[in-house]
């Protein structure tokens, strides 16, 4: 069995939302997105180099997956791995990702 590693953004407040630009995910009425950059130095981004170099797949939900589909495949250089990784997307609308290698899972209490 492998590890599960979380590696993800959130504010003191517990916002999990939205750190790479002002309008990547407004709904609900958010209106902060972009907030990590200020926040952000080069000892962050050492850490974040180094655990996001590894090889790893991807348990994405729907809205991220979205999010995330167009944006990557067209910057493989900042971080290819992304691309090569398997993205798990837990989703009950979805059928099949474009971006590959993608499975969908309908329900959400199945196992991957």
């Amino acid at each position: 069995m492998r590890k599960i590693i979380v590696l993800e953004h959130i504010t003191l407040d517990g916002i999990i939302q939205a750190p790479g630009g002002p309008d990547e995910d407004t709904c609900g009425g958010f209106a902060h997105g972009g907030w990590i950059a200020p926040y952000s130095d080069e000892t962050l981004g050492a850490l974040l180099k180094g655990q996001m170099s590894k090889s790893f797949d991807l348990l994405l939900g729907r809205k991220t997956y979205e999010i995330w589909a167009p944006y990557w495949p067209r910057h493989n250089e900042v971080w290819p791995e992304v691309n090569r990784a398997t993205k798990y997307i837990a989703s009950n609308t979805m059928v099949i990702g474009e971006w590959q290698p993608s499975l969908c899972r309908r329900n959400c209490s199945c196992r991957f």
